[in-house]
């Protein structure tokens, strides 16, 4: 499959003590109105050389951003509510994530739920929540269809 649009990509959530692997305890976060960004990026270790009057960059520490979500408040999806339970638990607690793209291709990681709250707009606005997720850079697997 070559270049395609996001719609009809899911996110599911499991339990801490569920193996990623398992294929049947995911539950779909559903009303899904923006999903985050997985993409790593490194610092910039800027070398200075007096003698030759050059500047240049290495590759430093490796750095992955929270998952940033926004979802069209829905109370009685199970998957939502999974989440928001997530981000009440203790700190240090890892669920399990997965995103499914159309292709059929997939990601999974670990990570924690940082806060579920609301998300106003304009009086023409949906209700909408906001939840940040943490990315465990020794758990994150990329699968290709």
């Amino acid at each position: 499959m070559g270049v395609g649009t996001v719609s009809g990509t899911k996110l599911y959530i499991t339990d801490p003590g569920t193996p990623i692997a398992s294929p049947d305890p995911w539950v779909e976060i559903k009303d899904i109105a923006s999903l985050g960004n997985i993409a790593q990026t490194f610092n910039q270790v800027t070398v200075s050389s007096i003698g030759d009057g050059d500047d240049y960059s290495l590759k430093g520490q490796r750095s992955f951003p929270n998952f940033e979500l926004t979802l069209n408040k829905n109370n009685d999806d199970p998957g939502q509510v999974d989440l928001k339970d997530a981000a009440d638990d203790a700190r240090g607690t890892l669920y399990n994530f997965k995103i499914v793209e159309t292709d059929g291709s997939s990601i999974t990681w670990k990570g924690e739920v940082f806060g579920y709250g609301p998300n106003y707009g304009g009086p023409e606005a949906l209700k909408q929540v906001t939840t940040s997720i943490s990315i465990r850079p020794t758990s994150l697997v990329y699968t290709d269809a």
